[in-house]
């Protein structure tokens, strides 16, 4: 089996709703598909644009497997591949996190240690997404030290330019001239956001910090100095490879298709 046939098993698994791959599945085991009319008569069963999509992207690497194994051995390819990653959401390890008065009885971490921690223990790629990113001198001395190891770093923030003045300071302000040169920086520009009839527009409003496509970070805290030590903030790690490689590819995609722009 090639490695290209394996991914797109493992997409159309993970991207499929449990009762259409189920569908899909009962399809491929009732009809061989031995010519171009059953493959088809098959992707017609499915009127959903994006799905019929990624099963023909599926049909077409199956078809040009050189082992040239039938369809009953591709629906059992994907739901082996479906209960896989149905056990491994199940043993998701996940931590509540937080800023304000110290819980005197749950076990709950602080905002800034945690953003921390994940920044010291990033070897390859590290993500941040923030509205508002303002006086985070701890913050930023950590970035500095994983650029110095090697670390891809880049930021996705909103700036007072592209957020039409939503936010009076932006980068400048936060980071040295030596980082900003460093870290590949990426906005939403307006005219890239959509608008209501009267002309309001949104605003990139994810807080999130992904690291080496195996931590990921949601939170309601900004980097700013107050969300990480005065507000009352609330968010969750996950340590899932999953889940961060999909918030991951969303954002590649974001930046691919022009809706991100770097600076």
């Amino acid at each position: 089996m090639n490695s290209p046939l394996i991914e797109q098993i493992y997409r159309v698994a993970t991207i499929l709703p449990p009762d259409t791959l189920q569908r899909l599945v009962a399809k491929l085991t009732e009809e061989p598909l031995d010519d171009i009319e059953s493959c088809d008569r098959l992707l017609n069963q499915f009127p959903n644009p994006k799905f019929r999509r990624l099963i023909a992207e599926l049909l077409t690497l199956w078809q040009q497997d050189s082992q040239q194994w039938d369809s009953r051995s591709l629906a059992l390819a994907l739901q082996s591949t479906q209960q896989a990653i149905a056990t491994r959401q199940q043993a998701l390890n996940v931590e509540l996190v937080w800023t304000g008065p110290e819980p005197s009885l749950l076990p709950i971490r602080r905002t800034d240690r945690v953003l921390l921690q994940l920044i010291e223990q990033t070897q390859h790629q590290l993500t941040l997404v923030s509205f508002a990113i303002y006086k985070i001198p701890e913050i930023a001395t950590a970035m500095e030290s994983a650029l110095n190891r090697g670390v891809n770093v880049r930021i996705i923030a909103e700036t007072p330019t592209s957020g039409g003045g939503k936010i009076p300071f932006g980068l400048r302000e936060t980071l040295s001239l030596d980082l900003l040169n460093r870290i590949q920086i990426f906005v939403w520009p307006l005219e890239k956001r959509p608008k209501d009839p009267t002309g309001r527009y949104g605003s990139l409003h994810i807080k999130a910090v992904i690291g080496d496509r195996h931590h990921l970070f949601l939170t309601s805290a900004n980097l700013t100095e107050y969300a990480l030590s005065l507000n009352l903030e609330l968010g969750i790690l996950i340590h899932s490879p999953d889940l961060a490689t999909q918030v991951i590819d969303l954002l590649d995609h974001l930046i691919t298709n022009g809706t991100l722009i770097q600076t």
